[in-house]
């Protein structure tokens, strides 16, 4: 039996044996016709030829697309018997285009199957509005699955900051009609991931206590709605960072970050902003003592990077430009595209180093901790090394170490006096010592002391 040619929306391979190849054929023909056709156990000519086929061979091939092709397809996968030959056919679809398999982008030339150039990707992502059909898809949920409390504050800091006109009699439901995120009476997907209560996003923190991120002294996974998650993460930042007391020339003492705050606050909310949330979708910030990671599931295209966008080399191209733009009502950003810009200047005008790390199905921001770093103690002595020899104790630790050695009994307060750190730095300080095994708490917190351990 032959099946006659390829095309191109129709492929065809030996075996599943190919299957890394033929996730690239679905690519080319998602981009080029939004559909088609693949068979494995079909040699190129469209002779049948049959494959073999165990219980979990279906699975197996529909987990392998899903995982490989971005935004995520549902293929139907399923066992055909032709001239007495079992084979496998694939059928699939999708509307937002452009698809990747492997974070790589492909085209459909009749029968076969070709790269995109960089120009070609950038004509295709800036001609397809490719955010609005996941955006605007309807939920089952209406208003009363909205969380009043978040909305009410977006609403309140809309109005404060001039971009959204008050309402004579304030709703809920016609707010959320005029932002384009309700229609009859339901939900879009953007509205409910921004203010829905049935808590839609996910997003892990932690703090670690070396580079090498094996022992953690804080560890978080919070499920909640966009805006709030936005605010919890740039809370959490703030508060795991350290911070300097500096004269402001005057009588006043200042507390100075050792991050730019508002380079940080436009790099997490451009992760929530910029985020896939089509799959398994979880935003993550990892702190350890050199860096700060911020991650968000939403891929770079191939051959594009941050600092194009910041170089204004290319227009911006917003993943979800719905929720771009209601968090642009309430300033949490500004333009399209200018948030990562801000954050570049920022940081390098204080010194930090910033980069980005594209792949593993996501973006990471990696924002360097320069006053952490400048007076880093690698094995000072061996009563401060850590024992895998190769962990560090930043000098903020050391000092605190040094003084609880000489007044056990040392309040978080005096230590603060003491070294000019506030007394939020000298709590992580404590929390990390006493995750080395550095230091054991004797006593209650009030009446109690710090005994250092020698090892």
């Amino acid at each position: 039996m032959n099946l006659g040619i390829e095309n191109e929306t129709l492929e065809f391979k030996k075996t599943t044996g190919e299957i890394d190849k033929a996730v690239d054929n679905i690519a080319s023909m998602l981009n080029k016709h939004g559909h088609g056709i693949l068979y494995f156990g079909v040699s190129p000519n469209g002779d049948v030829t049959g494959q073999q086929i165990s219980a979990s061979s279906l699975d197996d091939v529909a987990k392998k697309i899903k995982e490989a092709i971005k935004p995520m397809i549902y293929p139907i996968v399923r066992e055909e018997v032709l001239d007495g030959k079992k084979v496998i056919k694939v059928e699939f679809s999708g509307t937002e285009k452009p698809y990747s398999s492997y974070g790589r982008y492909y085209k459909r030339v009749f029968d076969r199957t070709e790269e995109m150039t960089p120009d070609e990707l950038k004509h295709m992502m800036a001609s397809t509005d490719y955010s609005s059909y996941w955006e605007n898809n309807l939920t089952s949920f209406g208003v009363e699955a909205i969380d009043t409390d978040a909305l009410n504050r977006f609403y309140m800091k809309s109005v404060s900051c001039g971009r959204l006109e008050p309402m004579v009699n304030y709703s809920p439901r016609e707010l959320l009609i005029g932002l384009g995120l309700m229609e009859n009476d339901k939900l879009t997907n953007a509205g409910y991931y921004l203010f829905s209560s049935k808590k839609p996003a996910v997003l892990k923190m932690a703090v670690y206590v070396t580079d090498e991120r094996l022992n953690f002294s804080d560890i978080r996974r919070l499920e909640d709605n966009i805006y709030n998650l936005i605010e919890k993460a740039f809370e959490y930042v703030k508060e795991h960072m350290d911070w300097s007391v500096e004269n402001d020339g005057g009588i006043s003492r200042i507390e100075v970050p050792e991050i730019p705050v508002q380079a940080l606050r436009e790099i997490i909310v451009n992760s929530f902003a910029h985020a896939d949330y089509r799959g398994i979708t979880e935003n993550e910030i990892d702190i350890t003592p050199t860096q700060v990671e911020i991650y968000n599931p939403g891929e770079f295209p191939v051959n594009l990077t941050p600092e194009m966008f910041v170089s204004e080399r290319v227009k911006s191209m917003p993943r979800n430009r719905v929720i771009l733009n209601t968090l642009f009502k309430s300033k949490d950003v500004e333009m399209f595209g200018s948030g990562l810009k801000k954050a570049y200047s920022l940081c390098k005008a204080s010194g930090n180093k910033i980069e980005y790390l594209n792949g593993n199905g996501g973006i990471s921001f990696v924002v360097s901790r320069n006053k952490q770093n400048e007076n880093v103690t690698i094995n000072v002595t061996e009563d401060v090394t850590i024992k895998s020899g190769s962990s560090r104790m930043i000098s903020t630790d050391f000092k605190v170490l040094e003084i609880l050695k000489e007044r056990p009994e040392s309040t978080r307060e005096e230590i603060s006096g003491s070294i000019g750190k506030t007394v939020r730095t000298v709590q992580r300080a404590l929390d990390k010592l006493e995750a080395f095994g550095k230091i054991v708490r004797i006593g209650s917190k009030k009446t109690g002391y710090w005994e250092v351990i020698n090892k």
